[in-house]
């Protein structure tokens, strides 16, 4: 499984709003904010939490579908 390098990263295999991530790492929306934004560095700690979501995401397909974000198409 590839391994989350970034906050990006994450955010292309679990496409999700911040509020989202922000409750799954038990954080505020305003640190996943900036970090996205970088105003705030990633720290290894961090990487590591999102290494460890991304596996469980990826092994838990109905808790992911909770959380990520899906365009609808207008017809």
């Amino acid at each position: 499984m590839t391994e989350i390098t970034s906050l990006n990263d994450f955010f292309i295999k679990h496409p999700m709003y911040h509020r989202s991530l922000a409750e799954l790492m038990g954080v505020s929306t305003s640190i996943v904010d900036k970090w996205s934004n970088g105003d705030r560095r990633v720290s290894q700690r961090t990487l590591n939490e999102l290494n460890r979501l991304h596996i469980f995401l990826n092994t838990n397909p109905e808790t992911r579908k909770k959380y990520i974000k899906i365009a609808h198409c207008a017809a």
